[in-house]
């Protein structure tokens, strides 16, 4: 009979440690951080949380590390520390407590020769302290000066504790005995904690990240875009040879550089996927075999490529339509798909980038994306890059009719409103302009940075039958960065700048209106104004217009 292959059972051994135990694990690269984890995202309430928890001797979760002696490549910054010289005996890599114990080793560890502490990094997040009138964990702030705070970095390190022992015991006056009880009573607790820590060996680098990635599946989650990356790293000795989330912060960085550094990551992954051909709506990653692990990697390294070229396609062409910022953006989705059209097709003829124009603008309008299932949108996927990339005479599209009626106007501002961007962009289209100067690069640069805060109110408090209608809204000019606009239309009024007020759809009439006082009837003149700017913006790009009365639009984005 034929030998029947077994697979190798992963060891386990669970244990029960002391914290100091573990910190000192760390403090001599015992225990080192895989790169393929996720980088310290916790607040700085979690970690003060993380703190109360052991001080009332509650349970903080077991930590898992794997033992291997496999060089894996690792994080050279854990926390406040640099990570520097070689590791002297058996290494353990964390699969699983990166948040818990960077915030343990941030708060009571001093640094050692091989651990070394960078002191006022990152804002203070990793300085923490014990508030002695207020019996809390806290960082420092500003509201703290008169009170007494105990650095716990001195809690486990004999010497500094004593030195801070002598200042705290000077600062509390009387109060002072009973100060120096409730600290020793605090350095014997966190001195006494012990952690559950399994260990885990017998298993391969690839078996390793599976567990890892299932570990973080739950909880607070990994980003899709680093859970793909921990699935797919591979590394040649300790050089990496390819990390997803780095290549996406990369996207990140050079998309805020153009006003899109809103665009969240898994738009930039599914941007990748979709010029993949892949499913952009896969969840389970966790479930790829081995061999398919490595195929997915070598293309996902030639595709990050490539869509950063799409990418730049996309927001040049983008540009053209008045969306120059990710504020302005619709939907998040129409990026992804523009952007798996010019991957295919660089150099778009002119029929084309009409189809493409008339195809975002009946999208936006009739909020496509907020009701379209992900069957729907990866046809449209689909039909970009084998139907319309190739057809250089191409005037329609099988999966979206471009004859879709537009949702009527907007009553309410709500920037998470597909809707409501677009009436933005309308309202833009008109080039409003201050002393004859046009300032909507202006108004976008301040629309990037403060969102709809750019866009003022004319009447602070109208009433309520017209409270959040758009027509009280106006796109700040350079003069008017604050206060109601009331204010700057009847200067613009008294100086005779009549373009300035007509480029903003507000007529005399209503001017008069704000004279009086009488709000209501300002917004009926500017949404009617509005309406009508609308209709002619909707007629020149090849929208059908809507046949119903204004009404609250849907929140349909991701903002």
């Amino acid at each position: 009979m034929a030998d029947v292959p077994t697979e190798s059972l992963v060891e386990i051994k669970p244990e029960v440690v002391f914290l100091y135990e573990i910190l000192q694990e760390l403090t001599r690269q015992q225990i080192r951080i895989p790169r393929f984890q996720r980088a310290f995202v916790w607040r700085p309430d979690q970690m003060t949380d993380l703190l109360d928890s052991i001080n009332k001797q509650y349970p903080i979760g077991s930590l898992l590390v794997w033992e291997t002696d496999e060089d894996i490549a690792t994080l050279d910054r854990l926390g406040p520390f640099d990570a520097v010289g070689g590791t002297r005996g058996p290494v353990g890599y964390l699969l699983d407590g990166h948040q818990r114990l960077m915030t343990l080793a941030g708060a009571l560890l001093t640094g050692t020769d091989s651990l070394v502490r960078r002191e006022g990094v990152d804002n203070g997040q990793w300085e923490m302290y014990w508030n002695v009138h207020k019996r809390k964990f806290q960082h420092k702030t500003p509201a703290d000066a008169d009170d007494v705070l105990f650095p716990m970095t001195s809690l486990l390190d004999t010497l500094k504790f004593f030195e801070s022992v002598e200042t705290l015991r000077t600062a509390t006056g009387s109060e002072g005995r009973a100060a120096v009880s409730e600290i020793s009573a605090l350095a014997r607790t966190f001195q006494s904690y012990r952690i559950p820590v399994i260990r885990m060996k017998q298993t391969g680098l690839s078996e390793a990240v599976e567990i890892f990635t299932r570990l973080n599946s739950k909880g607070q989650s990994m980003t899709a875009d680093q859970m793909v990356s921990a699935l797919t790293f591979r590394q040649q000795s300790r050089e990496i040879t390819f990390d997803l989330a780095t290549e996406i912060d990369r996207m990140v960085e050079t998309l805020g550089e153009r006003r899109f550094g809103d665009i969240d990551r898994n738009t930039l992954l599914r941007a990748i996927l979709a010029n993949l051909d892949e499913n952009i709506y896969k969840t389970d990653w966790t479930r790829l075999t081995q061999d398919r692990r490595d195929t997915l990697q070598d293309r996902l390294r030639e595709a990050v490529d490539r869509t950063n070229e799409s990418l730049e396609r996309a927001l040049a062409f983008l540009a053209e339509l008045g969306v120059t910022t990710s504020r302005l953006l619709p939907y998040g989705l129409q990026l992804i798909v523009l952007s798996a059209f010019f991957d295919r097709r660089p150099n778009p003829s002119s029929a084309q980038r009409a189809v493409l124009a008339r195809w975002f603008w009946v999208s936006s309008f009739s909020a496509w994306f907020g009701g379209a299932n992900p069957s729907r949108i990866a046809a449209l996927i689909k039909e970009f890059r084998d139907g319309l990339a190739v057809n250089d005479a191409a005037t329609g599209l099988s999966t979206f009719d471009l004859e879709a009626e537009a949702l009527p106007y907007p009553l309410n501002f709500d920037m998470r409103s597909a809707r409501a961007r677009t009436l933005l962009l309308v309202m833009l289209s008109a080039h409003p302009e201050e002393d004859g100067e046009d300032f909507t690069e202006f108004a976008v640069d301040q629309l990037s940075v403060k969102g709809p805060s750019a866009v003022g109110n004319v009447f602070w408090s109208p009433p309520s039958q017209v409270r959040g209608n758009p027509a009280n809204r106006v796109f700040r000019p350079p003069s008017f960065l604050r206060g109601a606009l009331a204010d700057w239309i009847l200067d613009r009024a008294d100086r005779d700048d009549w373009p300035a007020l007509t480029a903003c759809g507000i007529v005399p009439e209503a001017v008069e209106a704000v004279r009086r006082d009488d709000p209501v009837r300002f917004i009926q003149l500017r949404q009617a104004e509005l309406i009508a700017l609308e209709l002619g913006f909707q007629q020149a790009q090849g929208v059908t217009p809507s046949r119903f009365a204004p009404q609250v639009a849907p929140v349909d984005t991701d903002e």
